[in-house]
């Protein structure tokens, strides 16, 4: 019976764990907790919107936060780390998207801790929060209102201009018709045939050990291998099974198909490598190992180049909806909260009231005031606008990237096109290791963009990294751009 009643309280626990592990499943019936070492190590957290703290004991020693006090922002802390949300823009599952002051779909991302008030007590859990890193001290933020100016809203390229941005989407491979399209290389891979002879070697002779039977090597494409053997390989890889090879090669009508096609297995050839007399001895077993190794380095390329997502072609956005008055919260001892308001309040090619930026995207905008008067004799309806988090772009690997800067202008002669210029200042610390960023900016530039719709004819474009130190050297590339 004691036996009978452990398996039962097992079987118990075990149920208990799987509900506390999938409270965000539509059906479980739990709704609420009542005992905070439920939360300790080992439960996923994913949907934690409210703590309710249901006693009144505190123990701080002269306003130090205790143990219990720690313990708990330890509990806010581990309900606050996860935002299980996925949005058309964003399919990356833990991170927030809303987090912005003025956005209403914020409180989905908020997480509510309910207590007695008690303002000894709030002020010790605050600074516990403070010091496990969670909360960050609302006495050292301040609110800065972004408007744009009124000569900007009242502009006709304000209300009908267009911007050009892509979006991240589940790749579904239906591009993939060859190996190449996943970026397997038809380099042969070399397999060494056993020869069956052994070889004496003396380690402590200065003389080169010389093989005496000399190696030849010999090319044989997988369309001269018995398709048995090659399916007996194939079936001893579980990613060449038809049902994974269908995800990244939707082209692929059958496993015969796979086999003789040569955009797939025919095309590739191995290169045997032995001495004459075992060269003209292959046997299955020889091509089936073979195989068995070219299938490993087909699978190792294609899970190095695969990518469950891909960026969309840049599509027209208008920029009265995606560019609006914004509310930001900056640290009060940020470089950023400074907005060079008294220099931008008469420049109408700013859009803005300010500039909340970093200390090189200051020397960016001071720069191309200077610059200003240099573009205006080929170029009107200029308008450089910071990007605060409103526009993402994806790279061919579906990595967001968010250009400090846009910049539009439009060509008083000629195609009178209209220039879309991604900008990022970047400071000397950051320059290798966003170098991925400055790269997409070039396949950017590389590819000459220009897109025609009714409102005028776009040429999308981006320009290497602007740093104070190297100044002129961005203006050099800037100038040859835009020229």
């Amino acid at each position: 019976d004691k036996i009978s009643l452990k398996q039962e309280i097992r079987e118990e626990l075990i149920k208990q764990e799987h509900i506390l592990n999938s409270l965000e499943d539509e059906n479980n019936p739990i709704r609420a907790i009542f005992a905070v070492q439920k939360l300790n190590e080992g439960w996923d957290v994913l949907n934690l919107f409210d703590i309710v703290r249901l006693y009144k004991d505190r123990d701080a020693v002269k306003n130090k936060p205790g143990a219990t006090t720690m313990a708990e922002a330890q509990l806010i802390g581990r309900g606050a780390r996860y935002f299980p949300f996925i949005t058309e823009d964003n399919k990356n599952k833990y991170t927030r998207k809303y987090d912005n002051i003025d956005n209403e779909l914020k409180i989905i991302e908020e997480l509510h801790y309910h207590t007695i008030e008690d303002s000894r007590y709030i002020s010790e859990l605050k600074k516990a929060l403070i010091e496990t890193g969670i909360y960050e001290d609302e006495d050292n933020y301040v609110e800065k209102e972004l408007k744009l100016k009124k000569s900007f809203k009242e502009n006709p390229f304000y209300l009908s201009g267009q911007v050009f941005k892509n979006k991240k989407i589940p790749n579904d491979y239906n591009y993939v018709k060859s190996f190449s399209d996943l970026g397997v290389s038809k380099k042969n891979i070399v397999f060494e045939l056993s020869s069956g002879f052994g070889e004496e070697t003396n380690i402590f002779s200065d003389k080169p050990n010389i093989s005496k039977h000399k190696l030849v090597e010999k090319d044989i494409s997988l369309k001269e291998i018995q398709p048995h053997i090659i399916k007996n390989a194939l079936s001893r890889k579980p990613f060449f099974h038809f049902s994974s090879l269908k995800k990244y090669f939707p082209n692929v009508r059958s496993m015969s198909n796979f086999i003789t096609d040569s955009n797939y297995l025919a095309g590739l050839s191995i290169t045997f490598k032995a001495d004459k007399v075992r060269m003209q001895n292959i046997s299955n077993s020889d091509f089936f190992y073979a195989i068995i190794k070219l299938l490993d380095s087909i699978e190792n390329e294609i899970k190095s180049n695969i990518t469950e997502y891909i960026a969309t072609d840049f599509k027209p956005y208008n920029i009265a909806d995606v560019f609006t008055n914004k509310l930001l919260k900056i640290n009060k001892n940020d470089e950023r909260a400074k907005g060079q308001e008294d220099f931008l309040i008469d420049k109408q090619w700013y859009i803005f009231n300010a500039n909340y930026g970093t200390t090189e995207e200051k020397a960016f905008v001071n720069m191309f005031a200077r610059r200003y008067e240099h573009i205006e004799k080929d170029y009107n309806n200029i308008y450089l606008i910071r990007n605060e988090r409103t526009i993402k772009i994806y790279d061919e690997k579906a990595r967001a990237f968010e250009p400090d800067y846009l910049l539009f202008m439009k060509q008083k002669k000629g195609d009178n096109l209209i220039l879309q210029i991604f900008i990022e200042p970047k400071g000397q610390q950051l320059l290798d290791k966003d170098k991925w960023k400055e790269d997409f900016l070039k396949k950017i530039r590389d590819e000459n963009k220009i897109v025609s719709i009714q409102t005028g004819k776009y040429k999308i474009t981006g320009v290497p990294f602007y740093n104070n130190n190297s100044e002129n050297d961005f203006i050099k590339t800037f100038d040859k751009i835009i020229k």
